[in-house]
This record gives C-alpha cells, structure tokens and sequence, in this order.
C-alpha cells in the first residue's frame, strides 16, 4: 500500500484517482495538479516590549474557473506551504461539490497564536492583510476564519483591506461579526451542514437516529454543536473529548452539560477530574470513564464524528475501528491508507469536502449578503442551507450508486467534473 506522508500528497491522493476515473486530457490534470497561485510572504509586525517579529505568510490559490478562490485563513505553528496547498485543493473541491460559485483557496502564518497578546494578534492580522491586499479581494479571492482565526480577526482584516485600498469592501472577506457585515447563522453552519447529511442517509439506510451510539472526537465549536444537534434529535452521545482528552459512557452523556464545564473549566473531562487527577468515585457514579482521543476513535459507537486534527484515522488504527459511520467534520482526518481498510470493512464515511460544507456555504450567503447590501433572517439561511447541502448529498449519492463508488470517490467525481466542465466552457487547457 502506497504511504502518503504529507497533508498535500494526501489531498492529491484523491485528486489523481478521480482525474483517472473520469476523462481528462493531459493539459487539464496538469492544470489541477498545480496551485494557479502561490503567494508567500514574509510580515512583520510589532511586539508590545517594542521588538519586531517576523513570520512566514501564505496564500495559495488552487483554481477559479468556477469563481473567486475562496478559503480560510489559518493560525497555527504547523501552518507551512505544504499543508496550505493541501486546504486549498480541498476547498476547490468542497465548493464544486457543494455547487456555489467560487473556487478554491487557503491562507496560512506560521505562528502560535496563544503567544500572543490581544494587541499583537490584531497587528499580525492587519499586517497579513497589507502584505496580501493585492492578491485579495471581493471578486478575487475572499478568505474567512479557519484554525485559530475569529470572527473578530476578520473584522481587523477586512477594516485594514478598507483602510488600504480606499474602498468599502464588506464582500472582501467571511465569517465577520454580525455587527460588521456578517451574516446569521454562520457560527453553528459547520454542524448544521453535517446534521442534514447525516439525517438524510440515516433516513436512506433506515437507521432511526434514537438507537444510534455517537462519538463525537474534538468538542470545539463545530464538533460541540453537531453534538448537541444529535443529543437533541435524541440520538446517544457516548464519547466526547478534546485536546486534553475525553470521556465515555454507554448510558450517554448530555453535550449541553459537558459543554458548560468545559467553559468553566477548560476540559471535556473537568467536571471528573483537575489536571491529571480525577475523582473516580464520581466518574463511577455517573457510570463514566476517561479515555484518550486515540481510544475514544476505537471505542464502541455506530457514528463516528472526527472534528478536530487531520489525519488521525490511519491504516494503524483503522482495523480497530467499530464505528458503522463516519462523518468527517476535520478536514482530512482519515488518511488515504485508512480510507482503503474502512470502504473494505463496509463503514459509510461521509467525506469532509461534502460533511464539512455547511461553513462554506454560508460564506457564500454572506458574500452575496455583503455585494447586495440585503440581509437574510435565519430562517432563510437555514433553509437555504439545507436545500443546497442536501441536493450536493443527492448528487454525489447518484454517482457513487451509478458507478458503484465510495461517498469520497463520488465526491471528487462529481466536484472536478464541475471545475473541468468550467475550464473548457471558458477555454482553458485546450491547446
């Protein structure tokens, strides 16, 4: 078995494989193999003891026959070109899939955010955008939140891209505050996106939701919402856990309690335990036990939601997995390897560029909001959502039946046959 090694192998793993199912001629995989744009810049900004600090900043820029590059910007030590050029092609694919107007692109600085104070972020932030204002902007490439980035960071950014070019921008960019140009319904959208995907193939296989075991790995803001979705829908929520581990129980847990310990303090686990030390006489009377994120994967559930880091399922562990469903919330979090073990087990993965596509989604809404000065109610991005989550979820349903495909095969199908149908429609590649 061929071992892909970094996250843009992998991405173009599945990439390669649908370019040999469908037919491409030679110009048109070179076109997709490559990012159209790279922009890598060094930005510098000031630190508040007065020094300067320096950090490497990206913008990649996969393909736009069907748009404007459109794609996160992430803060993360492990940001570098390789992992942004992976996002990027991904995000070409999770917008063709998904069938709204934009193509696909990934920001990226090479920085731990939690070192910094509030002051500094906001500079770094403003210093991103001077240094890329060029390469941006509302019919070019708009970006939106992504690791580490907030609603409040793309606020600065879209006032410095203002401030910049003189303009009044608020398509520029994503994911702002409602208070700035931002759009209703943004905040849970990830999860949402997920929930209707998940309904509707529960609904096709005729599993009712009430008897099915969740294990939901990253408890963040998608990850903490598609939980509450399911316990809600009365589904039982088994394991939850994150960056410092989870817990477990058969009898269920109630995500809405977890979540207001974890905010209070700072863990999935902290209503049991302070630091590594845990109170197990009421772990045992809640019939509850600590695991690890490596066990909460193996741990005994019908749906598994990986929400947090990629590549996390890998053909070391994807033997041990008992889970009949996956949902890929996390970009990437079954490796290629891993993919081949689990179609061949039988389990249904539900792929991340159409799991994960609500957020994007919504972006758009926001975008149209932002370049037509009109304003939806939140029963209009709802329903709106759902509409066009679903029939991506029908189409790639289609194909996968048609020409018996995994969902993920499908999914790369149906999304590079939309982005090559653009190029030729627009010349590209032909010559």
């Amino acid at each position: 078995m061929q071992t892909f090694n970094t996250p843009y192998e992998r991405a173009m793993s599945f990439v390669v494989s649908a370019m040999d199912r469908i037919t491409l001629l030679d110009s048109e995989k070179d076109m997709l193999r490559q990012p159209q744009n790279i922009v890598q810049k060094e930005i510098s900004f000031k630190k508040d003891d007065g020094s300067e600090q320096k950090l490497h900043a990206y913008r990649v820029q996969h393909n736009n026959a069907r748009g404007p590059y459109k794609g996160g910007i992430r803060f993360h030590p492990a940001a570098d070109l390789e992992e942004v050029k992976a996002l990027a092609t991904l995000m070409s694919i999770k917008t063709a899939v998904v069938g709204i107007p934009f193509g696909g692109g990934k920001g990226g600085v090479t920085v731990d955010p939690k070192k910094l104070s509030k002051g500094e972020l906001e500079r770094m932030s403003r210093a991103y955008i001077t240094a890329l204002k060029d390469a941006i902007g509302p019919q070019k490439d708009i970006p939106a939140p992504d690791v580490n980035t907030t609603a409040q960071i793309m606020a600065w950014m879209r006032d410095e891209y203002e401030k910049q070019t003189g303009t009044f921008a608020p398509g520029v960019i994503t994911g702002k505050p409602l208070a700035y140009g931002g759009s209703v319904g943004r905040d849970g959208a990830t999860a949402k996106g997920a929930f209707f995907v998940l309904k509707e193939l529960l609904d096709i296989e005729a599993l009712p939701l009430r008897d099915l075991k969740v294990a939901v790995q990253g408890f963040g803001n998608a990850g903490a919402e598609i939980a509450m979705l399911l316990h809600n829908a009365g589904a039982t929520i088994v394991a939850l856990s994150d960056s410092q581990g989870g817990i477990y129980s058969k009898e269920g847990l109630d995500p809405i309690r977890i979540k207001k310990y974890k905010d209070k303090t700072g863990a999935v686990h902290g209503e049991y335990c302070t630091g590594s030390v845990c109170d197990i006489e009421k772990l045992k009377m809640d019939q509850t036990e600590t695991l690890t994120n490596e066990q909460l994967l193996e741990c005994e559930c019908d749906v598994l939601i990986p929400s947090a880091l990629d590549n996390v399922i890998t053909a070391e562990n994807a033997k041990k997995i008992k889970a009949k469903i996956i949902v890929e919330i996390a970009n990437g979090p079954v490796s290629p390897e891993a993919d081949e073990i689990l179609s061949k087990k039988g389990v249904i993965i539900i792929p991340d560029v159409l799991a994960n596509a609500g957020g994007v989604t919504v972006s758009y809404f926001e975008w149209v909001q932002g370049l037509s000065g009109d304003q939806w109610t939140a029963e209009k991005v709802d329903h709106d959502l759902e509409r066009i989550i679903l029939k991506a979820f029908n189409d790639v349903r289609h194909e996968a039946k048609r020409k018996g495909l995994t969902l993920r095969e499908a999914s790369f199908n149906v999304a590079l046959q939309r982005i090559v149908d653009a190029m030729r429609v627009r010349g590209w590649g032909n010559h």
